[in-house]
This record gives structure tokens, C-alpha cells and sequence, in this order.
């Protein structure tokens, strides 16, 4: 590290978040062949996704207050340990039940990790006096874990190829090994601060200061909302994408490894133009909102067309859009966050998300079902579009003071 000037706790988060990528992608582009390999229907296969996002947002305040309060490190390594057992079930599972039990353990093990790895990373940095490199990291982040992705979904996309079953045992060894990381070189050197400042705080007080905290903040409550909007209004197209190219187009599984594969470049390509959007545009909570148009068209014009070039376009370009926002977002989150509840309201956000999500998966699962799945995604295009522009009519300069300002 030294001799190419890689800063440590910069390379030690690109790690360990590309190797937690590339544990999860194995079965990324099999896992609702899989489902409908087992016997789930659309609506069973929307289900067994709900269950994951609903136990996220009971979660999510707790296991980020155990991040807070008993160290990032464990909480990453307990998440990928339960990820890994998650996996484990999955393969051995044939029954809707027992995937609803798999989904379950993963999302408890998500939850652990929700904002965990961030949160160290931010105060790692601010320890050192290098919160200068947090934007570059956090677009650096996407390229990382685009790496992981496009190397495990291919590898688990030839495996499928094999038996849709195998994905999830590599995944479950690599998530293992992910846990076993986070313990040997995630390093907190400054939790001793914190924890002084945490000593006479119970793990629920310092959940209910943090929730008090982040729905008080007009400016964390805005991104929350606007995420949750996000979530819900692309559940369809995260769902029924791989069903779509592999009745429509014949795609076998490989195929559908090569589509995720242009999936990770497209959204690391919109992680990279975050930077010039938010030059260009100079009020920050705007650059955020703004491109989620791109997305919205792009829903809607994926549901309308018929080629196959003209879907892949489509779809590709709501990737774009989605790449865009996560650099901005993470950054403009953390200009709001006190360090002794960074993790904790950072579960909070990813909470919003997650109910945003359960509520798309009922529901446009059901309206698949019902009707069709290019119906479903053009009704999500509109609602995404629309809850873009109320946003947009919504932003007002910042009220509060972000910490990066209270630290300079």
C-alpha cells in the first residue's frame, strides 16, 4: 500500500465491499429461475422478497445501534456469517416456507450490515483528517463492487448453467470468508472517542436518540423519502427483468450473466458521471433528484417497446440513472450524521428504503400477476416519474449544518 500511496482505510473498505459483492452476485442472475425451478409463481416469487425487505425494517434501527455502540467490525462480520447460513438453507430448500426462512436470516444478516462498513469508513477518515476522500471513495465504491459482481455472476452463471442450486453454495463460502475479513482488518481506531461518549447510553436510548434525530432533520427526512419512492418504483423491473429475457428472447443462464454484467458497467458508469452532474449542478439535493427522470423514461420506455435492442436500451439506461444517485446520496447523508449514531442513522435510511421496497414488491407482484409485467413496470415508470417532479417542485436550500462544516 505504501509504495503505490493507496491510503488504508480507503483500500481496506474497496475490499472488503468488492469481495461482499462478489459473494452475493453468484446467484444474481439465476435467482428467479431458480424460484420458478422450484415451483414459486410470479406472486410467490414477490412474497419470499417481501419477507426480506419487512424483517430489514424491524431490524435495521437495532443492528445499526449494535454497529454504534459494540463496534462495525463485529456487526460486519455477524452479517456475513448470517448471510452465509442464509445462503446455506437456500440451497437446500424446495419449499415456499423455507425460503421465506432463508430470506428472513439474510435480511437480520443485512441489516448488521447496513450502513456499518460506511459509517467506519467516514470515521475512519475523519480520525485521520482525510474526510476530503469520501466522494472519491464513494464513486470508487460502485467500480469495486462492479468489479465483484461482473466476476462472481458470471462464475455463477456457468455454474447455474450446470444446476441452478450451485450459486448459492459459492456464495455461501465466499459471504463466509467476507465475515472473516471484516474481523482481521477492519480496524477502529477511533472507538475508543466513542465509546466515552456512548458509556452511559443504553443500546435503546441511543436507537431512540438516533430515530428522534433523523426524522427531526428536514434534510435527511427529504433524501429517506425520496429513496423509499425510488425503492418502490423499481421492485417490478428488479424482479421480472431475467423472466422477460429469458421467455421473450430465449436467454439461458449465461446470457442472463452477460445482461448483469452490463447491469454493473452501466451502474459504475453512472457512479462516475455523479461527480460532473453534481459540478454542473450546484445545489446538491437537486444533482440527486434530477436524474431520476433518466430512470423513470427509461421504465417507461423499457415497458413499450418490443426489440430486443431497444428493451436492453432502455433497461441499461435506468441503470444509469440508478448509478447515479447512490454516490450522491451517500455523500450528501453522511454531511448530516453525528458519529456516535452515523450507523444507526444510516439503518435508519436503509429502513425507509426497505419499506419502500416491501410496499412495491406486494403490490407490483400482485399486479403482475393480475395483468402483466410490462403493464406493471410502465405504472411504476409513471410513479417514479411523478414522485421525481413533486420532489423536484419540493427542494429548498438546507436548513441545518452539515458536520462536514461543524468539523471544518
Amino acid at each position: 500500500m505504501k509504495k503505490f500511496k493507496i491510503n488504508p482505510i480507503v483500500a481496506t473498505y474497496l475490499m472488503f465491499n468488492g469481495l461482499f459483492a462478489f459473494a452475493m452476485s453468484f446467484f444474481f442472475a439465476t435467482y428467479v429461475p431458480f424460484l420458478t425451478e422450484k415451483g414459486m409463481n410470479l406472486w410467490q416469487i414477490n412474497a419470499i422478497n417481501a419477507s426480506f425487505m419487512l424483517f430489514v425494517v424491524l431490524a435495521e434501527m437495532p443492528t445499526g445501534g449494535f454497529a454504534d455502540k459494540f463496534g462495525r467490525h463485529r456487526s460486519l462480520a455477524l452479517s456475513c456469517f448470517l448471510l452465509s447460513l442464509s445462503f446455506i438453507v437456500y440451497y437446500f430448500s424446495c419449499s415456499f416456507y423455507i425460503f421465506i426462512l432463508a430470506e428472513v436470516i439474510g435480511a437480520i444478516g443485512h441489516t448488521f450490515a447496513s450502513g456499518a462498513a460506511e459509517a467506519w469508513l467516514v470515521d475512519s477518515l475523519i480520525k485521520r483528517n482525510e474526510l476530503h476522500l469520501k466522494d472519491k471513495t464513494f464513486r470508487q465504491e460502485l467500480s469495486s463492487k462492479s468489479i465483484g459482481v461482473i466476476i462472481g455472476c458470471l462464475l455463477g452463471s456457468m455454474l447455474g448453467g450446470v444446476n441452478l442450486s450451485l450459486p448459492w453454495i459459492c456464495s455461501a463460502v465466499f459471504m463466509f470468508l467476507a465475515g472473516i475479513f471484516s474481523l482481521l482488518y477492519v480496524k477502529e481506531n477511533y472507538r475508543e472517542e466513542m465509546t466515552e461518549n456512548r458509556r452511559d447510553s443504553s443500546l435503546i436510548k441511543q436507537i431512540n436518540e438516533a430515530w428522534h434525530h433523523g426524522i427531526k432533520n428536514k434534510e435527511l427526512l427529504y433524501v429517506m423519502g425520496f429513496s423509499a419512492i425510488i425503492a418502490f418504483s423499481i421492485q417490478a423491473i428488479n424482479m421480472e427483468w431475467t423472466l422477460v429475457f429469458k421467455n421473450s428472447y430465449n436467454f439461458s443462464s449465461l446470457n442472463l450473466g452477460f445482461i448483469f454484467v452490463a447491469i454493473s458497467l452501466s451502474t459504475a458508469l453512472g457512479g462516475r458521471f455523479s461527480k460532473k452532474l453534481k459540478s454542473w449542478i450546484k445545489d446538491e439535493k437537486l444533482a440527486l433528484i434530477i436524474p431520476q427522470l433518466i430512470t423513470a423514461i427509461a421504465i417507461i420506455v423499457c415497458s413499450r417497446v418490443i426489440g430486443l435492442y431497444m428493451v436492453t436500451g432502455a433497461f441499461l439506461l435506468h441503470e444509469f440513472g440508478r448509478g447515479i444517485f447512490g454516490p450522491l446520496k451517500q455523500s450528501y447523508l453522511n454531511n448530516f450524521l453525528q458519529s456516535e449514531k452515523r450507523a444507526t442513522l444510516l439503518s435508519l435510511e436503509s429502513m425507509f428504503v426497505k419499506l419502500g421496497a416491501f410496499s412495491g414488491l406486494i403490490i407490483t407482484g400482485f399486479l403482475a400477476e393480475t395483468y402483466s409485467i410490462r403493464w406493471t413496470w410502465l405504472m411504476s415508470g409513471i410513479f417514479l416519474g411523478v414522485g421525481t417532479i413533486i420532489f423536484i417542485i419540493a427542494t429548498k436550500k438546507p436548513t441545518s449544518i452539515p458536520v462536514e462544516e461543524v468539523i471544518n
